[in-house]
């Protein structure tokens, strides 16, 4: 391996990790009251309701724009224990955090399952997340365009509406894949979150550590929890505790650990944007990138 591509890949990690710590902790932080449970509950149920229609070219198709939502008869109902065991969630909790997310009327309970109806998806929130969502990859496929970690795509032309329910769609998977990923070395799936989360604060506040407490309230985390898998966290050699705070000093991001979890952090989501070529669909974020350059 050359010097110029080492420094290739580690640029490409750097912006990967830069893209997470401003998505995640900021995608969970938008939804409001619902905790970070509530959240990877919705997406792991979402990404199964539809998981037996993903290699459907036609259905993806026609349900690839915001203008339609697939129709709740389409989506298969997922078992609340399955989503438990997939996400390392605690049976108990994933069942009475759905029962919450039922009442809300976020989810639709079945006699077979629980499925994330059309009602929600076709909401004004949900909507707005797909949109804010797009613009952030749109600038984050820019910036990898320009650091020469990928290669481009024939655009998209102006009267092709922008496939932002199908990006989302293959996001959801990718980010679920992410956790799965990230598990074996964070050991929990908040606490993949709360790294993020982290860093996003050890960015914005130029090196100050980040208080659990702030950390609990972003997130809608108990802090007692966020307390422990932080401490977790510190253990596994990924942030370090400062006083009453963590931080991710640059130092320690160049320890043999934190490569580590950075080059498979990065290798997820590069494979995102491998699926999104795949489907043909990263057409429109080449056009932005052309007519910004």
């Amino acid at each position: 391996m050359t010097a110029s591509t080492v420094t290739a890949d580690r640029t490409c990690e750097g912006l990967c990790l830069a893209f997470s710590a401003q998505l995640i902790p900021n995608g969970f932080r938008k939804q409001g009251h619902r905790s970070a449970i509530d959240i990877l509950l919705m997406l792991a149920i979402a990404q199964a309701n539809l998981a037996p229609m993903a290699r459907d070219a036609e259905f993806q198709k026609t349900y690839a724009g915001l203008e339609v939502s697939p129709p709740d008869e389409m989506r298969r109902p997922a078992r609340v224990r399955s989503i438990a065991v997939s996400l390392g969630v605690p049976q108990e909790t994933a069942r009475r955090r759905v029962a919450t997310l039922v009442e809300a009327g976020i989810l639709v309970m079945r006699e077979d399952g629980v499925i994330m109806p059309q009602a929600f998806t076709s909401s004004p929130h949900a909507l707005r997340t797909a949109i804010d969502t797009w613009a952030l990859f749109t600038t984050f496929y820019a910036n990898l365009r320009r650091a020469g970690a990928l290669e481009p795509v024939e655009p998209a032309t102006p009267d092709q509406p922008p496939p932002l329910r199908l990006m989302m769609r293959l996001w959801t998977n990718h980010f679920l894949r992410l956790i799965e990923a990230l598990l074996p070395m964070v050991g929990d799936p908040f606490a993949v979150v709360m790294l993020f989360a982290i860093l996003d604060g050890s960015q914005a506040t130029e090196g100050k550590p980040v208080p659990a407490s702030a950390i609990a309230r972003a997130l809608g985390l108990p802090f007692e929890s966020v307390r422990r898998n932080a401490l977790r966290i510190a253990d596994n050699g990924l942030c370090r505790k400062v006083g009453r705070g963590y931080l991710i000093p640059p130092d320690l991001m160049e320890e043999p650990r934190w490569r580590a979890f950075s080059e498979r952090h990065a290798q997820v989501l590069m494979r995102f944007f491998a699926a999104m070529r795949e489907q043909n669909l990263l057409g429109w974020w080449e056009a932005q990138y052309q007519a910004a350059a």
